[in-house]
């Protein structure tokens, strides 16, 4: 898959887990820009073992702004 803006990885995948190859990002706040889609899906497990396997800087995320029930967000 070609480079895209995260924002617009996420819109096309609500409510999916996304893996995502990370090619630029902000180097003041950290916060990942674009990237490569690498995998998807509604359970995270199965791309926790890829992102394990995956060279490079990975970006693993929720495709919504708004997490399923039972996960939470620490910083």
């Amino acid at each position: 898959m070609k480079t895209l803006p995260i924002d617009r990885i996420r819109r096309r995948y609500r409510r999916e887990w996304l893996l995502i190859a990370v090619d630029r990002f902000d180097r003041r706040t950290t916060t990942p820009l674009t990237g490569r889609l690498l995998a998807h899906s509604k359970q995270p497990k199965s791309l926790e073992k890829q992102a394990a396997h995956t060279k490079g800087l990975t970006y693993l995320v929720f495709g919504s702004d708004t997490l399923p029930k039972g996960y939470a967000v620490a910083f």
